[in-house]
């Protein structure tokens, strides 16, 4: 892991990469067998999606210490994994410049989000910060970024990484 001026550098191992493919195969097949309809808001394929979320998913959870399997199966229920008592949301993006984007304030239904990032390496992932649900519902903006209406916030507005960490950490040990 490498600590950057715009977030933490998360390389994946092999393993990794490999468990991170075949669990978006997976969650893909079960999305469509479940008739889950995907809510992108970018150009990319359903599987380009599903892996890059998977990523992200393993390389937070590799950076917090989560408690995480990506083969964990179920519909989402708004919390990809958990420290402690806290529930995490792990929001990815294509974009360097790639926003916490959700479709409404109510989908947010984790105690925090986390924004990360795909590099220019396939098994790099750049996680850049987050912050809590309530800092989310009373900050963020709603645009309309050409797919329908949405909220999000600017990389700018996030806590860094850092501080989500020790936040979840003090609170853990409370």
């Amino acid at each position: 892991m490498t600590q950057h001026s715009s977030g933490l550098r998360v390389r994946l191992t092999r393993q990794d990469m490999s468990n991170a493919t075949k669990a978006s195969r997976a969650r893909q097949q079960m999305n469509r067998a479940s008739g889950v309809t995907n809510q992108k808001k970018a150009g990319n394929s359903a599987m380009d999606i599903e892996l890059l979320g998977m990523k992200a998913e393993i390389a937070v959870a590799k950076a917090l210490h989560c408690d995480f399997s990506p083969f964990d199966l179920g519909i989402d229920d708004g919390a990809d994994m958990w420290l402690g008592g806290y529930s995490i949301d792990v929001k990815a993006s294509f974009h360097q410049n790639g926003q916490l984007l959700f479709k409404s304030r109510e989908a947010f239904r984790a105690d925090c989000a986390i924004l990360a990032i795909a590099t220019d390496q396939d098994d790099v992932i750049n996680i850049i910060g987050g912050c809590t649900k309530n800092r989310f519902i009373n900050e963020a903006q709603n645009v309309d970024l050409g797919r329908g209406p949405c909220w999000v916030m600017q990389q700018a507005n996030l806590s860094p990484i850092e501080a989500v960490w020790r936040k979840l950490t003090e609170e853990r040990f409370k």
